[in-house]
């Protein structure tokens, strides 16, 4: 899949646009969604007579973010859809700055009934009530899907910041990062334990990874690069026991275990066993550079399997290196979601459109033979451990229900949200050292908007 830069949250778009590719990565079209097809009975007709009995007739229109290649694979969703349960299901794709699009469209009335929802949008939409409430739909029996299906440590950020009721999304599946790493590079440096044995061995600690990094730097090739964004950095200092937030507030700058990590970090990046992605060569990617055998490990999720399917070395994943080396540390899963515009022509049948993509069955249809993303709900482990690779996939499920998605204290801040990296790239490049840069970055986000 295509890496477009995106400075909103911090991320390259494919990390925003992982979830639209999973959706139907490697599916047959007539599996996709069929197999929820008997999810629903009884029910009531929608007011005025729209939608039909048990969620089926009527129309929706839905639209995501997408490449021509995954919007053509969208098409055959609404296509299978219809057939299934004689819903008209319209897809539309948007293109170019889609926060900006999304909201022009609701603004003036023209927005789809069913919409992905990016992360740092969430809160934006929520309080300018262009969203449904899921939650009295998903209480009936007769709902495809239960709330506390999905696992809960990934949909916080689908509630009112302010902590009243209500969700206001659903999260479609996501995407943990875990080390990636080259077991040929480890081998070859002389490293008799990977950091999947260390971590089966509970020894995968802080101690351990340094000595991977050291090892690696000496046969010249990089160790590690560290992302921009907040994703990568929390996640390192979460792994090691510190606090990143507390509520709507950074408090990293004040907390010891995630200053130590810290610390740790740019003694890495000074004695070269660290790089930062912002000084690579232009053209130099992470992921190009971990292809192309110039890079132990990185820090990414399930996206990069399908690239890695067609290379020929041995490749494997293990959490990020813990506190105490066993454990599976909590860090970033990052997560998008499948909104019902509060003007939905067809409420009806946009619950049960939206609700059916999400749900156990949808998802793995979406997600089996070949997906590039993890379930969001228990029960399908199956999915990332087929064919085995990498050997230690199941990990993936294991760090989704430890991790965390986009912390509130940037989720509740569009301003923040959208440009979060660019200042953390800011402090990074102007030299500051560990100490400044929290400052500055807590001072960033908590006196944001």
């Amino acid at each position: 899949m295509p890496i477009f830069t995106n400075p909103a949250g911090g991320r390259p778009i494919s990390r925003r646009t992982f979830l639209a590719a999973s959706a139907v990565a490697g599916v047959g079209s007539s599996a996709l969604l069929s197999g929820c097809a008997n999810g629903s009975a009884g029910g009531t007709s929608a007011e005025g007579g729209k939608g039909g009995s048990g969620g089926k007739g009527g129309t929706v229109t839905w639209a995501s973010w997408a490449n021509p290649g995954e919007a053509e694979r969208f098409r055959q969703i609404s296509k299978d859809y219809e057939k299934a349960y004689g819903t008209k299901a319209d897809f539309q794709v948007v293109v170019g700055d889609y926060g900006a699009k999304l909201l022009t469209q609701l603004a003036g009335g023209s927005a789809p009934d069913v919409f992905y929802v990016q992360d740092v949008a969430m809160q934006r939409l929520i309080q300018s009530k262009n969203l449904m409430d899921f939650t009295d739909f998903t209480s009936k029996p007769e709902s495809p899907l239960k709330l506390d299906s999905l696992y809960p440590n990934l949909m916080e950020w689908c509630k009112p910041a302010d902590g009243s009721p209500g969700t206001y999304g659903l999260v479609v599946d996501c995407n943990p990062i875990v080390f990636w790493f080259n077991k040929d590079m480890a081998a070859a440096a002389g490293i008799t334990e990977n950091p999947a044995q260390r971590h089966e061995n509970g020894t995968w600690n802080r101690d351990a990874l340094d000595d991977f990094l050291t090892k690696i730097k000496a046969t010249g090739k990089r160790g590690m690069v560290l992302e921009g964004g907040f994703g990568p950095l929390f996640s390192w200092m979460t792994a090691f026991g510190g606090k990143t937030v507390e509520g709507r507030n950074a408090v990293f700058n004040e907390d010891a275990k995630s200053m130590e990590t810290l610390e740790w970090i740019w003694e890495g990046l000074a004695a070269g066993k660290i790089t930062y992605s912002g000084t690579l060569p232009k053209g130099q990617g992470v992921d190009a550079l971990f292809y192309g055998q110039q890079l132990a490990s990185c820090q990414m999720g399930r996206w990069i399997l399908p690239n890695l399917k067609k290379l020929k070395f041995g490749y494997d994943i293990a959490p990020f290196a813990s506190e105490d080396g066993k454990s599976v540390a909590s860090t970033i899963v990052y997560t998008a979601a499948m909104g019902v515009n509060a003007k939905a022509k067809d409420p009806e049948a946009a619950m049960y459109f939206a609700t059916r993509f999400v749900n156990k069955d949808g998802q793995k249809a979406r997600l089996s033979g070949g997906g590039n993303a993890v379930p969001a709900t228990a029960g399908l482990d199956d999915v990332v451990t087929e064919g085995n690779l990498p050997e230690h996939g199941g990990w993936f499920a294991d760090v989704a229900k430890a991790g965390y998605a986009i912390p509130p204290a940037i989720a509740s801040k569009a301003t923040v949200g959208a440009n979060l990296g660019t200042e953390m790239d800011k402090s990074i490049k102007a030299g500051d050292n560990a100490k400044t840069f929290a400052d500055k970055i807590c001072t960033f986000i908590n006196n944001g908007s």
